[in-house]
């Protein structure tokens, strides 16, 4: 079950916004925007943290109807079987029962009455693309409700004894079914048949561990805490279906034993017994546990600085990278700040492997930041941005609908840059390439690299974005492109072109520019006569891993970006002697680059 798409109506800052949410998201947008309100109110859905009256919208026109409403679409198997009737144990499936919604998703929403000066306990309701000819969803009918509309209605089932299929053969046999888009089907209610769908779901929905930018400085310090919990229930995730399996034995002995007390209790007053049913409850497995971190020295872990508590942090999620999971439930870490008390470094290391934990299909991420260099990192349909509007309610952009100026200004630019310009490359190895250049004599004696900022936009998108846009053509930054050709077409750019703030390869990628005797040298393979002849356009990393079966990790993609990242490596660049032609048109890059910062 994978969370897809979330609504907030009435809730703080949002009278009604709806956002997508994919394996990677960063929220960005001014302070106190609303950000960390998206967090929260993911939190008040899957882990029942507090919500009050406080937490309603103060905008709401005095006629109208005071709630709060938080809605989670998931995307689940249609035709996966599950139990939905509380009075037996008949498996059936959400697509036959018209439990999802318009997109094929399955809706839920919490809702919180907050008329008469109070705050109710949530009712929950599925939004759903169902039937609307019965005056009551056929899940929530009972037995003996849905043989009468059989009987009325002259429909035959194939066994009258079993909800399911009565529901299946009135559906069936009903003329001219007609649909709602967006039918409320009320789960709560005792009044009902229907088990509390939330309580069925919640085993299998995502776990969802917030970890907040506060720092309270006391021995249950929220950034310790967090870590330790997603520790603890990410371990837990991994035994999730051994324990439901003891947990259902224990439910069935409990069952048993009640059923059987019941019976003795009718034979005092049959009266009192009718009235009592088992309502068995049972506390979630990696509530069980917890455990702290102590050091040899005696001071306390808590009383570490910030610093080397988001440390801590950044530690967990490069071990979640490595760690092979074993269960199907997945995970939604949710981020404030990732930046907050980390050294740049730090920032990368946390933002890559974060982008590494989001490929997998188990792993979901969502991330508040200030920070242009996280932004730059991801991909634009990565992105939520926030913004007030006029009427001072929160809105949310993504994909085509944002204004990338607005959010560069939003965000605004970092003091590092250098004043004599920025050279903005596609990824961090295109940045170490050009500074292991400029340690040769001959072109660092044209220009030295090491007087300009280096900006990687990691993505040829981003970067094409960017030189689009001209985010800083207001700003007294001047600003020069440098960017790989990656088709087999594009010329490159010279300083006599046109475009002279930008600089594009001639060859594919600055791998191409690594002679193949030094990559079949380093990582003891053989090129073929084709790909020799073709080393100027072929994807060197990628042939070299999955054609050549470089041998540095399973997950392929993981792999290239090692390859090129030891191709920059010192060791590899001791041994690296150009051809004249190559030798040429670094020449010309250098040149270049001294003519656009007039040097």
């Amino acid at each position: 079950m994978k969370l897809c798409k979330v609504k907030l109506v009435n809730f703080r800052g949002y009278k009604n916004a709806t956002f997508n949410i994919t394996n990677l998201n960063v929220i960005i947008g001014k302070n106190d925007v609303g950000k960390s309100t998206i967090i929260d109110a993911l939190d008040i859905y899957f882990n029942d943290a507090p919500i009050d009256l406080n937490d309603l919208n103060v905008h709401i026109p005095t006629q109208e109807p005071k709630f709060i409403e938080i809605s989670c679409c998931f995307e689940v198997n249609p035709r996966e079987l599950i139990t939905l009737d509380s009075s037996e144990n008949t498996a059936t499936c959400l697509e036959d029962e018209y439990l999802l919604n318009k997109d094929g998703l399955l809706e839920i929403s919490k809702i919180y009455d907050c008329s008469g000066g109070k705050l109710s306990k949530p009712s929950i309701k599925i939004i759903a693309k169902h039937p609307n000819n019965f005056e009551t969803p056929l899940i929530a009918l009972k037995i003996t409700d849905l043989k009468r509309m059989a009987r009325d209605k002259g429909i035959n089932s194939t066994n009258d004894s079993i909800k399911k299929e009565i529901r299946k053969a009135i559906f069936e046999q009903t003329a001219n079914l007609t649909f709602d888009d967006e039918f409320h089907i009320e789960t709560s209610t005792k009044d009902t048949d229907i088990i509390e769908l939330f309580k069925k779901f919640k085993d299998d929905f995502p776990s969802y561990m917030p970890f907040r930018a506060d720092r309270t400085n006391t021995d249950k310090d929220k950034e310790v805490n967090d870590t330790t919990k997603a520790i603890t229930k990410t371990v837990v995730a991994g035994m999730e279906a051994e324990f439901q399996e003891m947990k259902n034995k224990i439910n069935d002995k409990i069952q048993e034993l009640a059923s059987k007390t019941l019976e003795k209790l009718k034979t005092f007053d049959e009266n009192i017994a009718n009235t009592l049913k088992p309502d068995i409850d049972s506390k979630a497995l990696d509530s069980l546990f917890s455990f702290t971190f102590s050091c040899d020295d005696g001071i306390s872990f808590n009383k570490r600085g910030s610093g080397v508590k988001r440390l801590m942090l950044l530690s967990f999620f490069l071990a979640d990278v490595e760690r092979k999971n074993t269960s199907n439930k997945g995970v939604i870490y949710a981020i404030e700040e990732p930046e907050t008390s980390q050294h740049p470094d730090f920032q990368i290391m946390l933002m890559d492997a974060l982008k590494q934990l989001s490929t997998a299909n188990d792993r979901q991420i969502l991330l508040t930041t200030h920070t242009p260099e996280i932004v730059k990192m991801v991909d634009k349909e990565n992105l939520i941005f926030v913004q007030k509007s006029d009427d001072k309610s929160v809105i949310v952009q993504q994909d085509d609908a944002i204004e990338l100026k607005k959010v560069a200004d939003t965000l605004g630019i970092l003091p590092f840059v250098s004043y004599k310009g920025v050279i903005f490359v596609e990824g961090t190895t295109d940045r170490k390439f050009l500074k292991n250049l400029n340690n040769l004599p001959t072109l660092k004696s044209i220009v030295d690299l090491n007087q300009f900022t280096f900006i990687p936009l990691h993505g040829c998108g981003n970067i094409d974005i960017w030189i689009k846009e001209d985010y800083l053509k207001n700003s007294n930054v001047k600003c020069l492109y440098f960017k790989d050709r990656d088709d087999n077409t594009a010329p490159a750019i010279t300083r006599d072109d046109n475009v002279n703030n930008v600089i594009k390869t001639s060859k594919r990628e600055i791998e191409n520019y690594i002679p193949y005797t030094v990559v079949e040298n380093r990582f003891g393979i053989q090129f073929t006569d084709a790909e020799k002849q073709n080393w100027d356009n072929i994807d060197v990393a990628s042939v070299a891993v999955n054609d050549h079966g470089t041998h540095l990790n399973p997950d392929n993609r993981q792999s290239e970006n090692i390859v090129k990242n030891i191709l920059q490596s010192k060791d590899v660049w001791d041994n690296i002697t150009f051809p004249e032609a190559d030798l040429s048109e670094f020449q010309n890059w250098f040149e270049h680059i001294k003519s656009f910062f007039e040097i």
